[in-house]
Protein backbone atom coordinates (compact mmCIF):
# COMPACT_ATOMS: atom_id res chain seq x y z
CA UNK A 1 0.00 0.00 0.00
CA UNK A 2 1.66 3.57 -0.95
CA UNK A 3 2.26 6.03 1.80
CA UNK A 4 2.44 9.03 -0.17
CA UNK A 5 -0.81 10.64 -0.64
CA UNK A 6 -0.28 12.48 -4.11
CA UNK A 7 1.47 8.59 -5.12
CA UNK A 8 -2.30 8.08 -4.04
CA UNK A 9 -4.26 10.15 -5.97
CA UNK A 10 -1.71 9.07 -9.15
CA UNK A 11 -2.76 5.69 -9.00
CA UNK A 12 -6.45 6.99 -8.76
CA UNK A 13 -6.04 9.32 -11.57
CA UNK A 14 -4.57 6.45 -14.35
CA UNK A 15 -8.40 4.71 -13.31
CA UNK A 16 -10.70 7.69 -13.75
CA UNK A 17 -8.71 8.70 -17.14
CA UNK A 18 -9.22 4.83 -18.23
CA UNK A 19 -13.12 5.58 -17.56
CA UNK A 20 -12.76 9.05 -19.87
CA UNK A 21 -11.09 6.84 -22.50
CA UNK A 22 -13.65 4.50 -22.73
CA UNK A 23 -16.32 7.03 -23.12
CA UNK A 24 -14.73 9.01 -25.39
CA UNK A 25 -13.14 6.34 -27.74
CA UNK A 26 -17.01 6.39 -29.66
CA UNK A 27 -16.50 9.98 -31.29
CA UNK A 28 -13.24 9.49 -33.61
CA UNK A 29 -14.46 7.02 -35.10
CA UNK A 30 -18.17 7.61 -35.68
CA UNK A 31 -18.84 7.16 -39.04
CA UNK A 32 -16.96 3.88 -38.98
CA UNK A 33 -19.42 2.57 -36.43
CA UNK A 34 -22.24 3.87 -38.23
CA UNK A 35 -20.74 1.85 -41.04
CA UNK A 36 -19.96 -1.13 -39.31
CA UNK A 37 -23.93 -1.17 -37.55
CA UNK A 38 -25.54 0.81 -40.48
CA UNK A 39 -26.86 3.11 -38.50
CA UNK A 40 -27.35 7.21 -38.91
CA UNK A 41 -25.08 9.25 -37.45
CA UNK A 42 -27.63 10.58 -34.96
CA UNK A 43 -28.40 7.26 -33.66
CA UNK A 44 -24.94 6.58 -33.18
CA UNK A 45 -24.48 9.64 -31.04
CA UNK A 46 -26.90 7.52 -28.51
CA UNK A 47 -23.84 5.25 -27.68
CA UNK A 48 -22.10 8.41 -26.43
CA UNK A 49 -25.09 9.50 -24.09
CA UNK A 50 -26.10 5.48 -23.28
CA UNK A 51 -22.66 5.86 -21.30
CA UNK A 52 -23.73 7.82 -18.65
CA UNK A 53 -27.64 6.23 -18.53
CA UNK A 54 -26.07 4.15 -15.86
CA UNK A 55 -25.39 7.31 -13.85
CA UNK A 56 -29.38 8.52 -13.87
CA UNK A 57 -29.96 5.28 -11.94
CA UNK A 58 -26.90 4.43 -9.84
CA UNK A 59 -25.99 7.98 -8.75
CA UNK A 60 -28.05 7.88 -5.50
CA UNK A 61 -27.74 4.22 -4.53
CA UNK A 62 -23.83 4.61 -4.68
CA UNK A 63 -23.71 6.72 -2.05
CA UNK A 64 -25.31 4.05 0.01
CA UNK A 65 -23.03 0.99 -1.65
CA UNK A 66 -20.09 3.57 -0.80
CA UNK A 67 -21.03 3.34 3.23
CA UNK A 68 -21.21 -0.06 2.17
CA UNK A 69 -18.42 -1.19 0.72
CA UNK A 70 -16.29 1.76 1.12
CA UNK A 71 -14.71 3.41 -1.22
CA UNK A 72 -11.43 1.37 -2.32
CA UNK A 73 -13.67 -1.42 -3.16
CA UNK A 74 -16.02 0.11 -4.41
CA UNK A 75 -13.63 1.53 -7.12
CA UNK A 76 -12.13 -1.46 -7.82
CA UNK A 77 -15.45 -2.72 -8.48
CA UNK A 78 -15.84 -0.04 -10.80
CA UNK A 79 -12.65 -0.65 -12.87
CA UNK A 80 -13.94 -4.25 -13.46
CA UNK A 81 -17.16 -2.88 -14.75
CA UNK A 82 -15.63 -0.94 -17.05
CA UNK A 83 -13.25 -4.01 -18.26
CA UNK A 84 -16.43 -5.82 -18.63
CA UNK A 85 -18.31 -3.40 -20.87
CA UNK A 86 -15.28 -3.42 -23.22
CA UNK A 87 -15.12 -7.20 -23.76
CA UNK A 88 -18.74 -7.15 -24.38
CA UNK A 89 -18.50 -4.17 -26.64
CA UNK A 90 -15.24 -6.09 -28.05
CA UNK A 91 -17.39 -9.09 -29.04
CA UNK A 92 -20.55 -7.41 -31.01
CA UNK A 93 -21.11 -5.01 -34.06
CA UNK A 94 -25.17 -5.66 -33.30
CA UNK A 95 -25.82 -1.49 -32.56
CA UNK A 96 -28.16 -2.84 -29.84
CA UNK A 97 -25.70 -4.97 -27.92
CA UNK A 98 -23.23 -1.75 -28.48
CA UNK A 99 -25.74 0.21 -26.70
CA UNK A 100 -25.73 -2.68 -23.44
CA UNK A 101 -22.28 -3.03 -23.61
CA UNK A 102 -21.78 0.96 -23.28
CA UNK A 103 -24.41 1.22 -20.25
CA UNK A 104 -22.19 -1.65 -18.34
CA UNK A 105 -19.32 1.00 -19.45
CA UNK A 106 -20.92 3.58 -18.01
CA UNK A 107 -21.20 2.00 -14.99
CA UNK A 108 -17.85 3.16 -14.05
CA UNK A 109 -18.40 7.13 -14.81
CA UNK A 110 -21.68 6.81 -12.56
CA UNK A 111 -19.84 7.01 -9.31
CA UNK A 112 -15.98 7.41 -10.32
CA UNK A 113 -16.21 10.89 -9.46
CA UNK A 114 -17.77 10.76 -6.12
CA UNK A 115 -15.27 7.60 -5.10
CA UNK A 116 -12.59 10.19 -6.12
CA UNK A 117 -13.93 13.10 -4.03
CA UNK A 118 -14.31 11.07 -0.74
CA UNK A 119 -11.06 9.63 -1.39
CA UNK A 120 -9.04 12.83 -1.77
CA UNK A 121 -10.90 14.13 1.38
CA UNK A 122 -9.84 11.15 3.22
CA UNK A 123 -6.12 11.66 1.84
CA UNK A 124 -6.11 15.65 2.25
CA UNK A 125 -6.59 17.88 4.84
CA UNK A 126 -9.68 20.20 3.86
CA UNK A 127 -7.54 23.22 3.36
CA UNK A 128 -5.55 21.44 1.07
CA UNK A 129 -8.00 19.47 -1.05
CA UNK A 130 -8.59 22.31 -3.54
CA UNK A 131 -6.03 21.58 -5.62
CA UNK A 132 -5.98 17.57 -5.89
CA UNK A 133 -9.89 17.61 -6.53
CA UNK A 134 -9.44 20.53 -9.20
CA UNK A 135 -6.81 18.30 -10.50
CA UNK A 136 -9.18 15.25 -10.77
CA UNK A 137 -11.84 16.90 -12.40
CA UNK A 138 -10.68 16.95 -15.47
CA UNK A 139 -9.52 13.68 -16.21
CA UNK A 140 -12.01 14.19 -18.95
CA UNK A 141 -10.06 16.52 -20.33
CA UNK A 142 -7.05 14.32 -20.58
CA UNK A 143 -8.94 11.30 -21.71
CA UNK A 144 -10.33 13.53 -24.64
CA UNK A 145 -6.73 15.04 -25.70
CA UNK A 146 -5.57 11.21 -25.62
CA UNK A 147 -8.34 9.77 -27.32
CA UNK A 148 -8.70 12.26 -30.12
CA UNK A 149 -4.86 11.89 -31.16
CA UNK A 150 -5.02 8.26 -30.78
CA UNK A 151 -7.96 6.62 -30.89
CA UNK A 152 -8.53 6.56 -34.27
CA UNK A 153 -4.34 6.04 -36.06
CA UNK A 154 -4.80 2.64 -33.50
CA UNK A 155 -8.38 1.64 -35.44
CA UNK A 156 -6.70 2.19 -39.12
CA UNK A 157 -3.72 0.03 -37.74
CA UNK A 158 -5.61 -2.67 -35.77
CA UNK A 159 -9.20 -2.48 -36.64
CA UNK A 160 -12.19 -0.98 -35.20
CA UNK A 161 -12.32 -3.33 -31.99
CA UNK A 162 -8.60 -3.53 -31.21
CA UNK A 163 -9.47 -0.09 -28.62
CA UNK A 164 -12.51 -2.01 -26.74
CA UNK A 165 -9.46 -5.05 -26.08
CA UNK A 166 -6.92 -2.00 -25.15
CA UNK A 167 -9.24 -0.20 -22.82
CA UNK A 168 -10.72 -3.38 -21.16
CA UNK A 169 -6.80 -4.63 -20.25
CA UNK A 170 -6.22 -1.03 -18.61
CA UNK A 171 -9.36 -1.46 -16.74
CA UNK A 172 -8.74 -4.51 -15.19
CA UNK A 173 -4.69 -3.50 -14.45
CA UNK A 174 -6.36 0.15 -12.84
CA UNK A 175 -8.84 -2.70 -10.77
CA UNK A 176 -5.58 -4.62 -9.28
CA UNK A 177 -3.75 -0.95 -8.48
CA UNK A 178 -6.70 0.14 -6.79
CA UNK A 179 -6.84 -3.30 -4.42
CA UNK A 180 -2.81 -3.28 -4.03
CA UNK A 181 -1.78 0.29 -4.06
CA UNK A 182 -4.53 2.30 -2.74
CA UNK A 183 -6.58 2.98 1.15
CA UNK A 184 -9.94 4.62 2.05
CA UNK A 185 -12.27 5.05 4.68
CA UNK A 186 -13.39 1.64 6.15
CA UNK A 187 -16.48 0.64 4.93
CA UNK A 188 -19.36 1.06 8.14
CA UNK A 189 -21.77 -1.68 9.79
CA UNK A 190 -25.54 -1.33 9.56
CA UNK A 191 -25.44 0.17 13.19
CA UNK A 192 -22.76 2.52 12.53
CA UNK A 193 -25.05 4.00 9.90
CA UNK A 194 -27.94 4.53 11.03
CA UNK A 195 -26.39 6.25 14.37
CA UNK A 196 -25.11 8.80 11.99
CA UNK A 197 -28.83 8.80 10.52
CA UNK A 198 -27.51 10.15 6.91
CA UNK A 199 -30.37 10.26 4.08
CA UNK A 200 -30.57 12.02 0.69
CA UNK A 201 -33.61 14.02 2.51
CA UNK A 202 -31.12 15.60 4.61
CA UNK A 203 -28.76 16.10 1.57
CA UNK A 204 -31.73 17.83 -0.17
CA UNK A 205 -32.32 20.53 2.24
CA UNK A 206 -29.69 22.01 0.93
CA UNK A 207 -30.75 24.94 -1.58
CA UNK A 208 -27.01 25.24 -2.41
CA UNK A 209 -26.80 21.31 -3.72
CA UNK A 210 -30.14 22.14 -5.97
CA UNK A 211 -28.47 25.07 -7.74
CA UNK A 212 -25.02 23.66 -7.97
CA UNK A 213 -26.82 20.13 -9.15
CA UNK A 214 -28.83 22.35 -11.89
CA UNK A 215 -25.11 24.30 -12.80
CA UNK A 216 -23.20 21.25 -13.41
CA UNK A 217 -25.84 19.87 -15.48
CA UNK A 218 -26.06 22.77 -17.51
CA UNK A 219 -22.29 22.32 -18.19
CA UNK A 220 -22.45 18.59 -18.70
CA UNK A 221 -25.34 18.99 -21.61
CA UNK A 222 -23.07 21.58 -23.43
CA UNK A 223 -19.70 20.28 -22.57
CA UNK A 224 -20.27 16.60 -23.92
CA UNK A 225 -22.70 17.94 -26.89
CA UNK A 226 -19.68 19.81 -28.01
CA UNK A 227 -16.98 16.95 -26.71
CA UNK A 228 -19.33 14.61 -29.55
CA UNK A 229 -20.12 17.62 -32.02
CA UNK A 230 -16.42 18.97 -32.58
CA UNK A 231 -15.41 16.88 -35.24
CA UNK A 232 -18.88 17.61 -37.24
CA UNK A 233 -18.57 21.43 -36.86
CA UNK A 234 -15.54 21.63 -38.17
CA UNK A 235 -15.86 19.06 -41.25
CA UNK A 236 -19.72 19.77 -42.19
CA UNK A 237 -19.90 23.34 -41.09
CA UNK A 238 -16.18 25.16 -41.51
CA UNK A 239 -15.54 22.44 -44.36
CA UNK A 240 -12.12 21.23 -42.73
CA UNK A 241 -10.50 18.03 -43.51
CA UNK A 242 -11.29 15.07 -40.59
CA UNK A 243 -7.55 14.95 -39.63
CA UNK A 244 -7.89 18.35 -39.34
CA UNK A 245 -11.39 18.53 -37.25
CA UNK A 246 -9.76 15.68 -35.39
CA UNK A 247 -6.66 17.52 -34.13
CA UNK A 248 -8.72 20.64 -33.24
CA UNK A 249 -10.92 18.66 -31.41
CA UNK A 250 -8.26 17.16 -29.04
CA UNK A 251 -7.17 20.66 -28.75
CA UNK A 252 -10.41 20.80 -26.17
CA UNK A 253 -9.17 18.63 -24.01
CA UNK A 254 -5.46 19.80 -24.10
CA UNK A 255 -6.80 23.32 -22.54
CA UNK A 256 -8.53 21.92 -20.48
CA UNK A 257 -6.02 20.45 -18.36
CA UNK A 258 -4.60 23.31 -16.48
CA UNK A 259 -7.35 24.63 -15.38
CA UNK A 260 -8.59 21.89 -13.22
CA UNK A 261 -5.33 22.77 -11.86
CA UNK A 262 -5.66 26.23 -11.75
CA UNK A 263 -9.33 25.93 -10.05
CA UNK A 264 -8.94 24.94 -6.74
CA UNK A 265 -5.43 26.70 -6.29
CA UNK A 266 -7.89 29.99 -6.91
CA UNK A 267 -10.61 28.30 -4.70
CA UNK A 268 -8.35 27.35 -2.15
CA UNK A 269 -6.26 30.80 -2.08
CA UNK A 270 -9.63 33.21 -2.89
CA UNK A 271 -11.80 31.38 -1.19
CA UNK A 272 -14.60 32.39 -3.43
CA UNK A 273 -15.50 29.70 -5.40
CA UNK A 274 -18.89 31.44 -6.35
CA UNK A 275 -17.48 34.27 -7.91
CA UNK A 276 -14.96 32.29 -10.02
CA UNK A 277 -17.73 29.95 -11.59
CA UNK A 278 -20.12 32.98 -11.92
CA UNK A 279 -17.13 34.43 -14.20
CA UNK A 280 -16.04 30.73 -15.65
CA UNK A 281 -19.54 30.59 -16.38
CA UNK A 282 -20.49 33.50 -18.40
CA UNK A 283 -17.24 32.92 -20.52
CA UNK A 284 -19.05 29.44 -20.90
CA UNK A 285 -21.86 31.41 -22.38
CA UNK A 286 -20.37 34.04 -24.78
CA UNK A 287 -18.48 30.78 -25.86
CA UNK A 288 -21.60 28.98 -27.14
CA UNK A 289 -22.76 32.12 -28.90
CA UNK A 290 -19.44 32.22 -30.83
CA UNK A 291 -19.64 28.82 -32.17
CA UNK A 292 -21.14 29.24 -35.40
CA UNK A 293 -19.48 32.92 -36.43
CA UNK A 294 -15.71 31.81 -36.24
CA UNK A 295 -12.29 32.36 -39.07
CA UNK A 296 -9.98 29.91 -39.27
CA UNK A 297 -8.02 32.52 -36.76
CA UNK A 298 -10.46 32.03 -33.89
CA UNK A 299 -11.21 28.57 -33.83
CA UNK A 300 -8.16 27.77 -31.18
CA UNK A 301 -9.48 30.77 -29.37
CA UNK A 302 -13.26 29.32 -28.95
CA UNK A 303 -11.74 25.84 -27.90
CA UNK A 304 -9.42 27.41 -25.50
CA UNK A 305 -12.41 30.00 -24.03
CA UNK A 306 -14.51 26.48 -23.83
CA UNK A 307 -12.53 24.05 -22.56
CA UNK A 308 -11.44 27.02 -19.85
CA UNK A 309 -14.29 27.60 -18.11
CA UNK A 310 -16.31 24.57 -18.38
CA UNK A 311 -12.82 23.01 -16.52
CA UNK A 312 -13.33 25.55 -14.03
CA UNK A 313 -16.98 25.73 -13.95
CA UNK A 314 -16.98 21.82 -13.62
CA UNK A 315 -13.69 21.68 -11.43
CA UNK A 316 -15.11 24.56 -8.57
CA UNK A 317 -18.45 22.55 -8.85
CA UNK A 318 -17.30 19.66 -7.37
CA UNK A 319 -15.01 21.09 -4.64
CA UNK A 320 -18.43 23.68 -3.37
CA UNK A 321 -20.40 20.46 -3.34
CA UNK A 322 -17.63 18.74 -0.63
CA UNK A 323 -17.69 22.43 1.53
CA UNK A 324 -21.36 23.30 1.24
CA UNK A 325 -22.65 20.36 2.90
CA UNK A 326 -23.72 20.90 6.71
CA UNK A 327 -22.46 17.63 7.88
CA UNK A 328 -19.39 15.62 6.53
CA UNK A 329 -21.92 12.73 6.10
CA UNK A 330 -23.72 14.06 3.68
CA UNK A 331 -20.64 14.69 1.61
CA UNK A 332 -21.67 11.26 -0.56
CA UNK A 333 -25.37 12.13 -1.26
CA UNK A 334 -24.52 15.46 -1.93
CA UNK A 335 -21.86 14.71 -4.71
CA UNK A 336 -24.49 11.24 -6.05
CA UNK A 337 -27.19 13.88 -6.58
CA UNK A 338 -25.33 16.70 -8.37
CA UNK A 339 -23.52 13.60 -10.40
CA UNK A 340 -26.83 12.54 -10.94
CA UNK A 341 -28.41 15.43 -12.75
CA UNK A 342 -24.64 16.05 -14.75
CA UNK A 343 -25.33 12.86 -15.94
CA UNK A 344 -29.24 13.45 -17.37
CA UNK A 345 -27.38 16.45 -18.57
CA UNK A 346 -24.61 14.05 -20.56
CA UNK A 347 -27.62 11.68 -21.71
CA UNK A 348 -29.50 14.39 -23.13
CA UNK A 349 -27.28 16.80 -24.66
CA UNK A 350 -25.94 15.26 -27.96
CA UNK A 351 -29.14 13.61 -29.35
CA UNK A 352 -31.32 16.56 -28.66
CA UNK A 353 -28.85 18.59 -30.19
CA UNK A 354 -27.78 16.61 -33.08
CA UNK A 355 -31.55 16.51 -34.27
CA UNK A 356 -32.14 19.84 -33.98
CA UNK A 357 -29.17 20.40 -36.12
CA UNK A 358 -30.35 17.88 -38.57
CA UNK A 359 -34.04 19.32 -38.64
CA UNK A 360 -33.13 23.34 -38.30
CA UNK A 361 -29.43 23.75 -38.93
CA UNK A 362 -26.45 24.55 -36.65
CA UNK A 363 -27.40 27.85 -35.92
CA UNK A 364 -30.43 26.27 -34.23
CA UNK A 365 -27.98 23.80 -32.30
CA UNK A 366 -25.71 26.54 -31.35
CA UNK A 367 -28.69 28.51 -29.92
CA UNK A 368 -29.89 25.54 -27.80
CA UNK A 369 -26.71 25.39 -26.43
CA UNK A 370 -26.30 29.09 -25.85
CA UNK A 371 -30.15 28.84 -23.75
CA UNK A 372 -28.74 26.44 -21.00
CA UNK A 373 -25.00 27.49 -21.02
CA UNK A 374 -26.99 30.99 -19.71
CA UNK A 375 -29.65 28.62 -17.57
CA UNK A 376 -26.50 27.69 -15.67
CA UNK A 377 -24.86 31.44 -15.37
CA UNK A 378 -28.33 32.11 -13.60
CA UNK A 379 -28.22 29.88 -11.22
CA UNK A 380 -24.75 30.44 -9.64
CA UNK A 381 -25.83 33.94 -10.02
CA UNK A 382 -28.36 33.13 -7.56
CA UNK A 383 -25.55 31.08 -5.63
CA UNK A 384 -23.35 34.14 -5.53
CA UNK A 385 -26.32 36.02 -3.87
CA UNK A 386 -26.69 33.39 -0.90
CA UNK A 387 -25.33 34.10 2.52
CA UNK A 388 -22.45 32.31 2.66
CA UNK A 389 -22.86 28.96 4.40
CA UNK A 390 -20.71 27.81 7.14
CA UNK A 391 -17.81 25.12 5.75
CA UNK A 392 -17.51 21.69 6.63
CA UNK A 393 -15.65 21.34 10.00
CA UNK A 394 -13.50 18.75 9.37
CA UNK A 395 -12.70 16.26 6.59
CA UNK A 396 -13.87 12.36 6.87
CA UNK A 397 -10.85 11.15 8.06
CA UNK A 398 -7.24 11.57 7.01
CA UNK A 399 -5.05 9.24 5.39
CA UNK A 400 -1.48 8.43 5.43
CA UNK A 401 0.85 11.11 4.46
Amino acid sequence: MLKNRWSKFAVLYVGAVAVSLSQLKVVPVMKQLAVETGMPISDISWLMSIFTISGIFLAIPGATLLTKFGAKQLAVLLMCCLALGNVMGALTSNFTLLLISRAVEGIAFSMIIMVGIVLINYWFPEEKAGTPIGTFGIFSAVGSLIGMNVTLPIVEQLGLKSVWWILAVIALVAAVLFQVLLDGPPKESTSERKAKNVSLLEALRNGRTWLLALAQGCMAFVLFTFITIYPQLFTDFYGLSTESANFYASLFGLFGIPFGVVAGYLVDRTGKPELLTFVAYIMLTFSCVAATYLSSALYVVQLFVLSGSVGLVSCIIMIMASRFVKRKELIGYSVSFINMIYYIGIVAGAPFVLKIIEKSGWQMGMNMLSIVAGVGTVSIFVLLLMKQPARVGQQVMKGEE
